[in-house]
Order: C-alpha cells, then structure tokens, then sequence
C-alpha cells in the first residue's frame, strides 16, 4: 500500500517560535468560529491553552489544555508519527507531520509536499495512547488576536 507518510525530519518544517499564536476551529457548516486555542512557548516549554468563559459572562480565560496534570508539550519521535499517520485516512495530501503533545493533547504542524501548498496546522487528541481527532486549526489573524488581548480576556493558569 502506498503510503503519504514522510519520516524525514529535515523535509518535514519542525515547530518553531514563529508558529505560536492564536488559532481557531472553524465550523465548516455554520461558518463561525467554534473554538479558539493558543500555542505558547513559556518558561522553555510549549503548552496549549484554550479560551473558555468564565462565571462572568463576559469574561474568558485561557485554560491549558492537559491530560491530568501533563500540561508541557513534548516532541513525538518519528516512529510514534508514522504508527499514527500511516492510516488510510491520511493518505492525501502527501507530506510530513511534526507534532508535540502531552498525554491528552497534541499541536500538529503538516508540511504539503507540494511546495505551492501552504503549511497547514491541527489540533490532536488522543485517548488511550490513540489519536482519536485530527482538526483543523487555521491563524487567527491580527483583528482577532486584538480582539483576545483585550482587558476581558486573562490567562488563568501561569506556570512557573
């Protein structure tokens, strides 16, 4: 069978500062804005959060998305990649993953091997040592990400 699976770590664009930011989860059927989610290099390591509301209406927080109390995100190993990438599901586009994760969640950068394609970005979750959702994330452009540093939004959890 062939495969769309690249382990090739120079092909494969890695995770880098420039990648973090604000990024949202779009409805494909409604077109709105179903979640939003922040990558972020803090104190020599990546975490994700994710914005929610707070007992105050209009207020939000940004909650770091973990499984247990495993919020930092760690690279996965070329094999781990290819176990949970060389499915049939991912047979198209062809091209290379680079993800981080913690037990719960994972941050998914895919590098097209069409040069012409952009790199495109996902949001994974596992369950069990299985991935169980792939979903798209798209950057949130600068109108959002000023609309999200507003006084109404804070970062709940601050790690030291």
């Amino acid at each position: 069978m062939p495969s769309n699976l690249f382990v090739l770590p120079a092909y494969g664009k890695a995770i880098t500062l420039d990648d973090q930011g604000v990024f949202y989860v779009m409805n494909q059927y409604a077109d709105t804005i179903q979640n939003v989610v922040q990558l972020v290099y803090q104190n020599d390591q990546w975490c994700l959060f994710q914005l929610q509301p707070t007992s105050d209406a209009d207020e939000y927080c940004w909650t770091a998305m973990t499984g247990d109390a495993d919020y930092e995100l760690n690279s996965m190993p070329s094999t781990q990649i290819a176990y949970h990438f060389s499915r049939p599901e991912f047979a198209e586009p062809k091209g290379a993953w680079q993800v981080i994760r913690n037990q719960r969640y994972g941050f998914g950068k895919f590098t097209p091997i069409d040069a012409q394609q952009p790199v495109a970005y996902a949001i994974l979750m596992f369950e069990q040592g299985k991935i169980k959702a792939v979903i798209r994330l798209h950057q949130a452009e600068e109108s959002l990400k000023q609309q999200l540093t507003e006084e109404k939004v804070y970062r709940q959890a601050e790690f030291a």
